[in-house]
């Protein structure tokens, strides 16, 4: 796969999971954020299944069965943090933890021999300043205010997404599609086991509120299968990082949507983001 293939596969998976993101950050402020957690997990099951429908049954190894269905139950938890952290209704989080999520897999490729070029080593850094620039906090009040709880919550999340983009890159050595329904397959168990202990509260009677956990379960599926097909060939460090810009999606979509202003840092952020793309496609 060509870096231009693994940089568009990688840009894919930022737009569906910013978009997954946005409209789980709605929805957490309306209903309790293990409830968006659960049913987002548990809707995202039937596009896994019709995966391995037409698929067939995974033909991948133990090990790496292993390792997707550990990257179903690692995402499980960093999405829970990163929920309840949303559901605060600050900004605040969103850039400690794009940064540092993206630090794990970086460190991991150069740990496992990935080297960097100089067009590389200036998109990395770039990418780093672009995602935090993108989704930095602006304005008064609540949004200059971090609660340790929320910090706490914010590097969590950012530990867990971070073990979760290298083990989804570890089992991305056999068919992608299997992998990403294996993963969408573990994580959904995982919050149904879930669902028996903390007995989230049932959806509102009305429609809307179950097609947006579709679809938060569906672009979070669709992010998933985008980032491991990356990941197949390509390495590690610049897919995770051009993924890891998922939450200027985010924020692009809160100002678009919400009509909130962009501020000039963020400009400054999607500018940056950009150049980081033409860097690592490089």
């Amino acid at each position: 796969m060509t870096s231009i293939a693994v940089s568009l596969s990688a840009g894919v998976a930022a737009v569906m999971w910013g978009a997954s993101d946005f409209i789980a950050g709605i929805l957490a402020r309306r209903l309790p954020a293990t409830a968006v957690l659960i049913w987002s997990k548990v809707f995202g099951m039937a596009p896994a299944a019709l995966v391995l429908v037409a698929c067939g049954v995974p033909s991948m190894s133990g090990g790496r069965l292993a390792l997707a269905a550990a990257a179903g139950l690692v995402g499980l938890p960093a999405m829970g943090l990163l929920y309840r952290a949303m559901r605060d209704g600050s900004l605040t989080v969103v850039a400690p933890v794009a940064a540092a999520a993206a630090l794990v897999p970086v460190g991991w490729g150069l740990i496992q021999g990935e080297r960097f070029g100089p067009a590389g080593a200036i998109g990395v850094a770039v990418a780093l300043i672009g995602v935090t620039l993108a989704s930095w906090p602006v304005g008064g009040g609540e949004h200059r205010r971090a609660r340790p709880a929320t910090m706490l919550c914010a590097l969590g999340a950012a530990l867990g997404l971070g073990v979760y983009f290298v083990l989804l890159h570890e089992a991305s050595h056999t068919d992608p599609y299997q992998v990403a329904a294996v993963v969408r397959l573990f994580g959904g168990a995982g919050a149904m086991l879930l669902a028996g202990g903390l007995r989230p509260r049932p959806l509102p009677a009305t429609v809307g509120p179950a097609l947006a956990m579709c679809g938060v379960g569906a672009l979070d599926a669709a992010g998933d299968g985008a980032f491991v097909f990356a990941a197949h060939d390509g390495p590690l460090g610049p897919a995770a990082l051009l993924a890891s810009m998922y939450p200027a999606v985010t924020v692009l979509l809160n100002q678009s949507v919400l009509r909130e202003r962009m501020h000039a840092v963020h400009l400054c952020g999607v500018l940056a983001t950009l150049l980081a793309v033409a860097c690592l496609a490089g």
